[in-house]
């Protein structure tokens, strides 16, 4: 019996408009699933910024892997279920091509839903089922999509199936590939080489220059050739092989997976593909990668487009465009005036030796008026050089050699327009985002508005390949890189609010995907600008991938932070406490090097200046007693939390977020040891001292005393506080942990002997 879902509802609606979801003539590309989903949350869509709505995120909501964020919930909860049907008939309803059909079918999925209350069911269906409007329909559909949003999620239950019989799109997410650039032009007679090439070879690597247009090549390629597979994935190589396929998203992973699990899991799947799926890893522009030689002899074909000299693999060389009329063609797509001036823009091209990203910028300029086509060709005539016969980026240590002929060719282009400070501003801060929402963006630059970003979109200097979405293209980071040196002084703004996204731990960010990856960035871009700022963003970072158990990143972290603290100018006394508290603290060290962590930990306390930083000397004494317990020395290690726990409340020189964490942590360790009657003080003390604080770390606090008073076996109190934590957890919109929360206080309950109460049932236990 199907459930009302979003899952459910969202594909009902999907198959009542598949039919005008098609490309038509006057559209530049199809209507898609994210499209009709950010129609219907239009007005959150656009007035909000707590979610970032992109292809991987709405697949899962679609699939039924992942709820509707909470934060959509409680906007609706405010502002009503009403604008959904409304937004639905302005944007949505013209694409359904059976209203009646979809009406009806919606009708009878609430009818049979055993699991709504008859009450429910009569606050959802409209009083008349024969007689209705346009106006009806949609408030019907929206009061069902509302509920089915604000329900306790529960998952598909659909099994992954590693099998070459399968479609693997059902399974994978975020691995669709991008549309070409809609002006893609010239390359007809390459795509049918780049064909003829597969029947004898499977793994083919299109090596070129940068900005030739590699990476849209390949995507023409696998539009044209998309019938004669069964499954294309697409990657952007993010600078591990082992990395990118440990961060696919398979309907079949778990929350609890860690690296080595979903790295495991993914590549079994990946093995099992044969010669009629392809695999397509863009700007692979690396000398090599440890796992390269195992992944090439999967079945599947392959393609790799690349900067660097690969010794493996069939190379496919692409070369520049040679047929002038076709870059011609490109820049009259942009220039409204290219007819009145194609014999100047011809000898644009020629300057530019008919460099496909160099050609479109020009096109972009011209199109924006700021300096006419003779003035963009005298300055491209004296900052350009003649290219060499193998013009063609070698991928040195820091990835780009400054001389090449190309990049000066962009670097000419670049300081036609970037002239004031906000411009460059805003191309030094993208460097940090592979791909962003605008809005999202502009946020965190703290921006007014999205003008100045939208007009780099419209030169061509930041990319916005579809919908809000942009990005850099690898050339003109390159270029940023290289001439407006982004560093943690001139790029503050950014980093601050990243930073101050790092500080929020105890629950699971929106964004935190974004923020995880802007983390690598900053570390990768400019790490070495600035030490001490490197230093303290690294410890901030450290806390932050903890919360999302990124342990091999977290690895990564402390290498990092060891380089710096070699040096004996960086840091201070209490940040190498710090960075062996944390490296102690790693689950390999503490699962397999126990003796060695406690070791360090010792080291740590003995270090740290308990009278500058009584947290983090709290934190050590309290870590050093988990260590000790792992280690089977219990007493021993109550006694170093204890220590801690009195520690940081005497001081009072403590955030709450801490004294509760140090608190809630003691008291689990007194359970596990059967000191209940210890760790109700504990709790207690801690929620007398925290009072009128409300936050998900404070509910966990209050759910942690209702499982203590079951562990004493108190029932009233227990119910007492278990119903303040729910409620706590509601006013805060965490719709999910409420809804995990209450079924693991009614499970507790019933194995202790005790009912739960009754009321839970209805909207939490179904």
């Amino acid at each position: 019996m199907r459930r009302v879902d979003f899952s459910t509802v969202i594909n009902i609606i999907i198959e009542n408009c598949r039919e005008n979801m098609h490309t038509k003539k006057n559209r530049e590309r199809a209507y898609s699933q994210l499209d009709l989903v950010c129609d219907m949350f239009y007005d959150f869509y656009t007035e909000c910024d707590e979610v970032c709505f992109d292809n991987t995120s709405v697949s899962r909501w679609i699939k039924g892997n992942r709820p509707v964020p909470a934060a959509i919930v409680n906007y609706y909860r405010e502002n009503g279920a009403e604008n959904i049907g409304d937004y639905f008939q302005e944007n949505c309803l013209k694409i359904v091509f059976d209203k009646v059909k979809l009406f009806n079918e919606l009708i009878t999925l609430v009818q049979n839903d055993y699991t709504l209350s008859e009450e429910k069911k009569s606050e959802i269906l409209p009083a008349n089922l024969n007689d209705f409007s346009d106006y009806e329909i949609c408030s019907f559909i929206g009061n069902v999509i509302f509920t089915a949003i604000d329900r306790p999620f529960v998952p598909a239950d659909k099994p992954m199936l590693p099998t070459s019989a399968i479609t693997v799109s059902e399974y994978v997410f975020g691995a669709d590939v991008p549309s070409p650039c809609r002006y893609f032009c010239g390359r007809d007679n390459e795509l049918d080489e780049l064909h003829s090439a597969f029947q004898n070879h499977n793994k083919i690597f299109i090596s070129g220059f940068a900005g030739i247009g590699k990476s849209e090549f390949i995507k023409a390629y696998a539009k044209k050739y998309k019938k004669e597979y069964r499954n294309i994935l697409y990657f952007n190589y993010p600078g591990s092989l082992k990395e990118m396929i440990t961060d696919m998203d398979f309907v079949g992973d778990n929350a609890t997976d860690d690296e080595h699990t979903r790295f495991t899991k993914h590549i079994r799947f990946l093995k099992s593909l044969r010669s009629d799926s392809l695999i397509i890893i863009d700007n692979f522009n690396v000398v090599s990668d440890s796992f390269l030689s195992t992944l090439i002899n999967y079945g599947c074909k392959m393609i790799f487009t690349t900067r660097s000299d690969i010794d493996c693999g069939y190379i496919f060389n692409l070369d520049v465009i040679g047929n002038p009329e076709d870059l011609y063609h490109l820049v009259s797509k942009y220039y409204s005036y290219a007819d009145e001036n194609k014999a100047i823009i011809n000898e644009l091209i020629e300057t530019v030796h008919h460099h496909t990203l160099s050609v479109e910028m020009i096109g972009k300029l011209l199109e924006k008026g700021l300096h006419s086509p003779e003035e963009i060709l005298e300055h491209l005539r004296q900052n350009s050089a003649d290219p060499e016969s193998a013009d063609k980026i070698k991928i040195s240590k820091d990835g780009v050699n400054t001389k090449e002929t190309y990049y000066n060719h962009i670097r000419s282009l670049f300081s036609l327009y970037l002239l004031d400070d906000e411009y460059q501003s805003i191309m030094r801060n993208t460097i940090f985002f592979d791909e962003v929402r605008i809005r999202y963006f502009a946020k965190m630059l703290e921006l007014n508005d999205t003008n100045v970003i939208n007009e780099l979109c419209e030169l061509g200097f930041i990319t916005n390949s579809h919908a809000d979405l942009v990005s850099l293209h690898p050339m003109i980071r390159d270029v940023v890189l290289l001439d407006l040196k982004p560093s943690f002084e001139n790029c503050d703004t950014l980093i601050t609010n990243l930073k101050s996204k790092l500080h929020i731990i105890g629950y699971e960010l929106p964004d935190s995907a974004i923020i995880i990856s802007s983390i690598r960035n900053v570390m990768k871009y400019i790490g070495s600008t600035d030490s001490n700022s490197y230093l303290n963003f690294l410890e901030d970072a450290y806390i932050f991938l903890d919360n999302y158990h990124e342990y091999d990143f977290m690895e990564i972290i402390i290498s990092e932070t060891e380089k710096l603290l070699d040096d004996e100018t960086i840091g201070n006394e209490n940040n190498r406490a710090l960075y062996l508290n944390n490296k102690a603290m790693l689950p390999n060290n503490r699962n397999e090097k126990l003796a060695k962590s406690i070791s360090m930990m010792n080291k740590a306390l003995s270090i740290c200046d308990e009278k500058s930083n009584p947290v983090l000397f709290a934190n050590i004494n309290m870590n050093l007693g988990i260590l000790y317990i792992d280690n089977n020395e219990t007493e021993r290690g109550l006694e170093f939390m204890d220590k801690a726990y009195l520690f940081i409340k005497l001081s009072g020189q403590y955030v709450v977020d801490d004294f509760i964490t140090m608190a809630r942590n003691y008291a689990s360790t007194l359970c596990d040891n059967m000191r209940v009657n210890k760790a109700l003080e504990i709790l207690l003390e801690c929620e007398f001292a925290t009072e009128g604080c409300s936050s998900n770390n404070h509910a966990a606090l209050l759910f942690d005393l209702g499982a203590a008073y079951i562990l004493s076996g108190n029932y009233p109190p227990a119910v007492k506080k278990y119903n303040l934590a729910f409620s706590e957890y509601s006013a805060l919109g965490c719709t999910d942990e409420l809804t995990a929360r209450k079924i693991a206080a009614a499970q507790q309950m019933q194995r202790y002997g005790y009912e739960y109460p009754k009321e839970w049932e209805t909207d939490y236990l179904e």
